[in-house]
């Protein structure tokens, strides 16, 4: 629905502003030097320079522009979503909530980057002009962001269950990014971008009513300790993503449905 590079750059430039915030929690932290920090600048500026270089059609910047995101997400999920001195409980108690926030939303951007310099390399500029879809992908936009709020906030409550605040955190956001790209596939590979949407929503679904309905803290007990506002920020998220689901399977199941119908339509004289 929108040109691959109009996404590269959209989604990388928000990679780079997320990852260079990032920079001051990991050094005030001590997580790292000053010598990572300077190094890691100078790669998000080599990481700018080449979505311009990738907006104006190089490919050479949609390949470098890719490389980083990958290596970024890469770097991001292996030093704060496992256990570590400073994974992403660690790091919200030492330098505040935000960070967590930060970190959860760096993976999508990257993911999202890295997906768009791979479409970019073949169709820079080609886009679809159906928008049937178009509702889907701003759902799965909304829902992502609630997704990385909700799990703010049950980090900061400590409320996942039996798994740990990293394992959780990362289903989560990997969850989101499955329905995330699953949105943007749907218009183009409409059986792919279904599957993924299915996919990654059943997974936030099940999640939520398992810890928040049928056991663990409900909503009215999220309401009392976080705020009613934060309850409803996971009643949202599983509301959209349960519509996703929904739509994902009628998406899935409407051609089946079709081709019984054109085999059950009685034939003409």
């Amino acid at each position: 629905m929108l040109p691959a590079r109009v996404l590269l750059l959209a989604a990388g430039m928000l990679a780079v502003a997320l990852a260079s915030v990032n920079l001051y929690p990991e050094r005030h932290s001590t997580n790292v030097d000053v010598y990572y920090v300077v190094v890691a600048g100078l790669i998000y500026l080599i990481w700018l320079v080449s979505l311009v270089l990738a907006w104006r059609g190089l490919r050479i910047g949609v390949f470098i522009a890719g490389l980083i995101a990958f290596v970024e997400f890469g770097v991001i999920a292996a030093g704060h979503f496992v256990n570590a001195p400073y994974d992403v409980h660690i790091l919200s108690l030492h330098e505040g909530l935000w960070t967590a926030t930060v970190l959860m939303s760096i993976l999508p951007a990257c993911a999202l980057t890295a997906m768009a310099a791979i479409v970019s390399w073949g169709h820079p500029t080609g886009r679809l002009h159906r928008l049937q879809t178009l509702p889907l992908l701003i759902v799965a936009v909304l829902g992502t962001i609630a997704v990385i709020l909700y799990s703010t906030d049950s980090l900061r409550r400590g409320d996942f269950g039996t798994a740990n605040a990293e394992d959780a955190t990362f289903a989560a956001v990997a969850a989101a990014i499955v329905w995330l790209v699953g949105a943007f596939w749907l218009a183009r590979v409409r059986l792919v971008g279904a599957i993924l949407i299915a996919l990654g929503t059943f997974i936030l679904v099940y999640s939520f009513i398992t810890l928040h309905v049928t056991a663990g803290t409900s909503v009215s007990a999220i309401a009392k300790t976080s705020g009613p506002l934060w309850a409803g920020i996971g009643l949202a998220m599983a509301t959209l993503a349960a519509a996703s689901f929904v739509a994902a399977v009628a998406f899935l199941v409407s051609p089946l449905v079709w081709r019984q119908s054109a085999k059950r339509a009685p034939s003409g004289p």
